[in-house]
Formats: C-alpha cells, sequence, structure tokens
C-alpha cells in the first residue's frame, strides 16, 4: 500500500543537526506526555493536524486528535503542545 510512497517516522522529524520538530520541542515544553507510550503517535497526529490546517482552535485540535489515546490523561498539556507547535510552524 505505500510501495513507492515517501514515510515519515517520529525519529525522522528531527534535523540532520540534531534540532528537534517543533511539536516534539513543543511536547517537551509543554509536559505533554507522562508514560510515553502514546507519545510517537501523538506526536505524528500533531504534525499532521497542523499540516493539514486543523490546529485553529483547541476545540478543532481536539476533535483532529481525539483518535490517539492517552491513558495517562495529558490531554490538557498535548493540546497546549500543538497549540504552541501550530504558532511556531505558521511563523
Amino acid at each position: 500500500q505505500v510501495e513507492g510512497r515517501s514515510i515519515t517516522t517520529i525519529e525522522g522529524l528531527v534535523e540532520a543537526d540534531g534540532t528537534l520538530h517543533a511539536v516534539q520541542a513543543a511536547f517537551l515544553e509543554q509536559d505533554a506526555f507522562q508514560c510515553g507510550y502514546c507519545t510517537p503517535g501523538q506526536i505524528m497526529s500533531a504534525v499532521a493536524c497542523i499540516r493539514e490546517g486543523h490546529a485553529g482552535s483547541d476545540e478543532e485540535i481536539r476533535e483532529y486528535m481525539a483518535g490517539n489515546l492517552c491513558r495517562c490523561g495529558a490531554y490538557p498539556h498535548i493540546v497546549a503542545a500543538v497549540r504552541q507547535a501550530a504558532l511556531e510552524v505558521q511563523s
């Protein structure tokens, strides 16, 4: 199904010089993870959320990210991280 397509994993978000992607950095700054189990999926979804233009409001972010479950309940921090990263990516 993905033959001939480009796939980016969470490791592929980091720049060649080791600089974290804006979403990765925001997750650290906003303490948007606890156990780390869901973090890779949350971050990859957040990158797509921002790229696809669904980070206009907290409600829109929550709706877009609703398919990712966090067993620790870090949702407010995740939304804050997506909001922060969206602002950084836009500027």
